[in-house]
């Protein structure tokens, strides 16, 4: 009988791969239908599937398209080459610009909707971890659809799984923004529902922090970006601080440590990586094959690994956020420079991943969320809400561990100029991060502050800072239209 169905299984999986064709999106392992999740080990089994596809969904370059190349900070490195240029000028091209296509984003969802769908239907000898692995779903499907309505605006809304070719959701149209965000915080709350968390839970998977994080970020966006005002700036404010009264976490006293050590108190979550297994993270993109470094700086000081040193940081960024201030202790650990005889040499200093048998493995933990941006979030959201001299409080916690300097913005400041600093120390905070593109935007600073965009905010039909849909997503689904613009 187990044969029966694992054949039965592996038949229903090369039928998905069919269906990808069409849909653009598949189902990410043979856990697909009803007979596949009649157990708690099911459950584990699916919902670490998920966590597995979430890491190749978001890693390597398409981190970087996605939350980082348009903001202006980034350059070709020693192995750079020009297919990156459409994004770091922001002219991106539906056809040529690479990474655009958001297949594996709803591959990711279509897992958590399978985990959603048949996780309510088993019994579990421990029902908490029923309710856990759901807001484990729900957590990863918010910060999917999270993604994808900054990046592409309308999208695709599924919130049933795909499991069959005459599937009624097989050739899903656009939902408007505004729906796509009404879910993602439907999700939200449901994971902080489900979630039955003691602080004992590892910070890779779904925890209130994390959950409250995401929160967090969701609710200042709508505020900002969606007209959602004081409403939606309070509850960031209270997801905010639900974080910071979390005796789980804490405020590291040294930055670095914060990137040396995977699972430190600042860690709110995190994409696991282990030198066990693959796929590498996406700091294997700014470190250095031997070859291109003078024998005398490889790994002394200049990081030796696998990759070959594909993206580094603008002179711009470098020169007015990471080394704006001498007394910056964040400096070095972002960003790393050396001249040598015949070259000079910049890289990502956070991402130094382990040495095994020599060579150097890229598998630092990616860190999405950690305490440090608790508290900005809290003194973004005070700020704006016009607490500012209670937002400066918040705002030199982080300027003190930065400079070690008390009270280092002063609290005559006016709000305005609160606003600028706390951006300011963000795009300093988070360099490489993944937050830098949408801080900008979010802050409403993208056509001041990014070279490229200045003057530009009528172009693509006013939607320049959304992207275009990859046509070969439209060829296989007719239903989807390209974004109004490109």
């Amino acid at each position: 009988m187990k044969r029966v169905k694992i054949i039965t299984a592996i038949l229903i999986l090369l039928s998905f791969m069919g269906c990808e064709d069409q849909f653009d999106t598949k189902p990410y392992s043979i856990l697909t239908t009803q007979n596949m999740w009649g157990r708690e080990s099911d459950a584990l089994s699916g919902v670490t599937g998920m966590y597995s596809q979430f890491r190749s969904t978001f890693n390597g370059v398409p981190y970087l398209v996605y939350f980082e190349f348009r903001s202006g900070f980034w350059t070709v490195g020693k192995s750079g080459a020009a297919q990156w240029d459409d994004l770091f000028f922001n002219t991106p091209n539906a056809s040529s610009t690479p990474s655009l296509d958001w297949t594996n984003i709803y591959k990711t969802i279509n897992a958590a909707n399978l985990a959603i769908k048949y996780i309510p239907d088993i019994e579990f000898g421990v029902p908490d971890n029923q309710g856990d692995l759901l807001a484990d779903a729900y957590l990863v499907r918010a910060f999917c659809y999270f993604a994808l309505a900054r990046l592409w605006g309308d999208v695709p809304l599924l919130v049933t799984p795909v499991e069959s070719l005459d599937a009624e959701n097989l050739y899903p149209v656009k939902e408007d923004v505004a729906t796509v965000f009404t879910q993602i915080k439907a999700d939200i709350d449901e994971a902080l529902n489900q979630i039955n968390d003691d602080g004992a839970r590892n910070r890779i998977y779904a925890t209130n922090g994390g959950i409250n994080m995401l929160k967090a970020d969701v609710y200042l966006w709508t505020a900002k970006r969606m007209g959602g005002g004081n409403a939606d700036l309070t509850v960031a404010q209270a997801a905010a601080d639900a974080v910071l009264a979390d005796g789980n976490y804490q405020l590291l006293s040294v930055y670095e440590d914060v990137f040396r050590e995977e699972m430190n108190d600042e860690t709110i979550f995190s994409i696991y990586f282990d030198v066990t297994e693959g796929p590498d993270q996406f700091g294997e993109r700014f470190t250095f094959q031997a070859n291109q470094v003078e024998g005398a700086l490889r790994d002394n000081p200049v990081p030796i690994g696998e990759s070959a040193n594909w993206h580094s940081f603008t002179d711009l960024y470098v020169n007015n956020y990471v080394n704006a201030d001498t007394n910056d202790t964040r400096s070095g650990v972002i960003n790393q420079e050396v001249s040598g005889a015949s070259d000079d040499y910049r890289w990502v200093n956070k991402y130094l991943g382990d040495i095994v048998s020599g060579t150097r493995v890229a598998r630092s933990d990616t860190r999405i969320y950690r305490f440090a941006e608790a508290i900005l979030f809290r003194a973004e959201a005070l700020n704006a809400l016009g607490n500012t001299a209670d937002a400066v409080i918040e705002l030199n916690k982080i300027a003190e561990r930065a400079y070690g300097i008390a009270d280092y913005y002063s609290n005559t400041l006016t709000q305005t100029e609160v606003d600028a600093a706390i951006l300011h120390e963000r795009l300093i905070e988070f360099g490489s991060e993944g937050k830098s593109w949408f801080d900008i935007v979010r802050f409403g600073k993208a056509f001041e502050l990014i070279s490229t965009l200045v003057g530009r905010e009528n172009e693509y039909s006013g939607n320049i800072l959304l992207l275009p849909v990859n046509p070969n997503t439209i060829t296989k689904n007719p239903s989807i239209t390209q974004t109004l613009g490109y």
